[in-house]
C-alpha cells in the first residue's frame, strides 16, 4: 500500500481512497496516486470517497478534471460515493457525482437558491449562460454595491474566458460558486484539465521554466501569451479585485500553487507532482468603499468601468429604464422566500441605476401567493414610501387576480404602519 497523507492507493484492490476532507491540497495527493496508477499500467481503478465528511470546491473540481484527463487515456475509473448520507446526497445534488462518473450517476436538476451548482462550459454560449446564472443568484440573495456587481462579473468572465482561450482543455471548464450572506462574501472556483499556465505562457515567453514563475507572470497586468487572445489583464484584475475587497485569489497549475491575500502571498512548488490543468479560486467580500475603476486601472486614466448584467440584461435598449420580466425568474411565486429574493434583486437594480424607473412585467404569470405579494411588493412599498415607490416601480401585464393581491398587500402594509 502506497500512502500519501490524506489520499492513498491500495494496490491489492486497485483503489484510491480519499480522506475525510477534500481541499486544494487533496488534488496534489490525488495526482500523485493516479500517476502511480499509470506507472503500474492498471486499466481500471476505483476512487473511493467513502470516508469524506467535508468538501471544498477548490478540491473536488480539480479531482473531476483530473479524472476527465485520465479517462481520455482509456483508464476506466469507477466512483464510490461517501458513506455519510448527507455528504452522499450533496455529491448527487450539486452534480459532483455526475461529473465524476456520468456513466454511473444521473445529472441532478436540483436548484440551490444561494449557490451555483457545478456546471460545465465548453463554448462561449455556455460560458455566458453559467456566468449569468451565478450573477442572478448573487442579485437575488445579497445587497451589493454596483461596483462589486461589476467586479464579480468581470472576474468570473475573465477567468472562465481564459479556460476557453488558453487552456486547450478537451472538456472545457467547471465552475461552482456560493454566496455567504451573513459573512458578506462570495466564493467561486473554476477548474480545467488543460495544458496549464506554464505551457500556455511559453508561447509568448519561451524562457519561462517553472510553473510558479509562469503564474507570477500571468498575474501581472498586460502579460499574455498572445495579444490576439486578450490583453493579459484577467488574472491581474481579478487579483486586484479580490485583494481590494479583503478577499483572496488562489491559483493552482501544474506543480505550482500561489495564494494571495490582502496581507500575504504564499508560493508553493510541489516536487515531481503535477495537476494537469489550472484551478483559480476567488473570494470577494462585500465592502462599501470598493472602486472598480481603481481596481482595473492598469496605468490608464482610471475611468474604466465595465458593463455588468444590469446593463446588458435589465436595461431597456430604447428607454432609460430597467425591466424585470417575472416569467424569466426561476424562484417561483409561492413563498415568502422567493418574494424576499425578488425584492433583493429589485433593490440591487435601483441602487445600480438610481435614476431609472423599473418596470415589473407580469406577463405570463397567472397567479402568485399572498405571502409572495406581501414580501415582494408590500414590503418594497413600505421600504420606499408611497411617492418614491409610485415614481419608480411600474407594474404591467398583470392578471386581475395578481393586481388584487398586490393592492391588498400594499393596503395591509399601510394599515400596519399606521397602527404602529
Amino acid at each position: 500500500m502506497t500512502r500519501i497523507h490524506n489520499c492513498y492507493l491500495k494496490k491489492v484492490n486497485r483503489t484510491i481512497y480519499i480522506g475525510e476532507k477534500i481541499n486544494s491540497y487533496t488534488i496534489i495527493q490525488f495526482c500523485s496516486a493516479i500517476e502511480y496508477v499509470q506507472k503500474l499500467e492498471y486499466k481500471e481503478i476505483t476512487v473511493d470517497f467513502g470516508k469524506v465528511r467535508k468538501v471544498f470546491p477548490n478540491g473536488i473540481l480539480p479531482i473531476i478534471c483530473t479524472i476527465d484527463f485520465y479517462r481520455q487515456k482509456n483508464l476506466k475509473i469507477y466512483i464510490r460515493l461517501p458513506q455519510n448520507d448527507d455528504i452522499r446526497r450533496l455529491f448527487r445534488s450539486v452534480n459532483w457525482a455526475y461529473y465524476l462518473s456520468p456513466g454511473q450517476f444521473e445529472k441532478s436538476e436540483s436548484f440551490y437558491d444561494k449557490h451555483l451548482v457545478t456546471k460545465r462550459f465548453e463554448t462561449a454560449e455556455e460560458q455566458k449562460k453559467v456566468v449569468d446564472e451565478f450573477m442572478d443568484v448573487v442579485l437575488r440573495n445579497m445587497q451589493i454595491p454596483k461596483d462589486i456587481i461589476s467586479a464579480l462579473e468581470w472576474s468570473i468572465n475573465e477567468i472562465t474566458d481564459n479556460v476557453l482561450n488558453h487552456s486547450e482543455s478537451k472538456f472545457g471548464g467547471l465552475i461552482q460558486a456560493s454566496t455567504y450572506i451573513k459573512e458578506k462574501k462570495i466564493v467561486f472556483a473554476v477548474a480545467d484539465s488543460g495544458r496549464g499556465i506554464l505551457k500556455s505562457m511559453q508561447e509568448g515567453y519561451p524562457n519561462l521554466r517553472t510553473e510558479l514563475t509562469a503564474i507570477g507572470e500571468a498575474i501581472k497586468a498586460g502579460v499574455t501569451r498572445n495579444p490576439k487572445f486578450g490583453q493579459g489583464n484577467g488574472l491581474a484584475g481579478s487579483l486586484r479585485i479580490t485583494n481590494l475587497t479583503g478577499g483572496s485569489l488562489e491559483i493552482l497549475s501544474g506543480n505550482g500553487r500561489l495564494k494571495v491575500t490582502e496581507i500575504e502571498t504564499n508560493r508553493r512548488p510541489f516536487k515531481n507532482i503535477f495537476y494537469k490543468g489550472t484551478l483559480v479560486c476567488g473570494e470577494i467580500n462585500i465592502v462599501e468603499d470598493f472602486s472598480i475603476s481603481a481596481a482595473l486601472d492598469f496605468g490608464g486614466s482610471g475611468n474604466y468601468i465595465p458593463t455588468n448584467i444590469i446593463d446588458t440584461k435589465y436595461e431597456m435598449e430604447d428607454e432609460n429604464c430597467l425591466i424585470v420580466k417575472m416569467a424569466e425568474e426561476t424562484t417561483g411565486f409561492g413563498s415568502r422566500k422567493s418574494g424576499v429574493q425578488i425584492r433583493n434583486k429589485v433593490n440591487n437594480l435601483m441602487n445600480a441605476k438610481p435614476k431609472f424607473p423599473i418596470i415589473i412585467d407580469w406577463a405570463g404569470i397567472p397567479v402568485i401567493s399572498s405571502s409572495f405579494a406581501d414580501e415582494f411588493i408590500g414590503k418594497l412599498f413600505l421600504e420606499m414610501g408611497a411617492m418614491h415607490f409610485t415614481a419608480t416601480i411600474k407594474n404591467k401585464g398583470m392578471e386581475n387576480l395578481i393586481r388584487g393581491l398586490l393592492d391588498k398587500a400594499i393596503a395591509q402594509r399601510l394599515t400596519q404602519a399606521l397602527d404602529e
